[in-house]
């Protein structure tokens, strides 16, 4: 059995399709956040957790210094944004780098926090965005691995459609 090791070390941020390579230091992607109820009644000797929806979600973008482009797309609530993080998962194996592939999520949104600005003698300004995600995918290697859309009530893991049967049961 041979060992497949993937790295993802590193990526770049647009917005709106502006290329922001070398602004922003971090990013945390959202995952799937699954809300949960409990559940309890007469004879279950304990308490379960069954899902009741998806959460909200959140990204943070920590920028690097004060840029025009990151404050306009973190400027306000009642605008959406387009944002699109890009990297390379390089795979490794005994014979060392055996393969490159695109890792691209794609994040629909809006502002939730556009961050404060500390100043500190000799250090470069930064400052983290938060921003509320709406629409998220993720691809690997052009694969789609995850849609989701809290608008459209969609959501897809691997093409395959989590609330079909939701959507059917409403009606819509």
């Amino acid at each position: 059995m041979q060992v497949n090791v993937s790295r993802l070390t590193n990526c770049n941020v647009y917005v709106d399709g502006a290329n922001l390579l070398g602004m922003a230091e971090e990013v945390t992607v959202p995952g799937i956040k699954t809300k949960l109820a409990d559940h309890k009644g007469l004879g279950m000797v304990g308490t379960l957790e069954v899902p009741a929806g998806i959460d909200k979600i959140e990204a943070k973008f920590k920028w690097v210094s004060i840029y025009l482009e990151a404050e306009l797309a973190m400027a306000t609530p009642y605008t959406t944004r387009q944002f699109q993080v890009r990297g390379s998962i390089e795979t490794y194996t005994s014979v060392g780098l055996t393969a490159q592939t695109p890792g691209v999520w794609l994040l629909t949104g809006a502002l939730k926090d556009s961050g404060d600005v500390a100043f500190k003698q000799h250090d470069n300004v930064s400052k983290t965005s938060t921003l509320a995600v709406y629409h998220l995918e993720q691809y690997i290697g052009g694969k789609q691995v995850l849609l989701y859309d809290v608008m459209a009530n969609i959501y897809t893991v691997n093409g395959v459609d989590q609330l079909a049967q939701y959507r059917a049961n409403l009606g819509i």
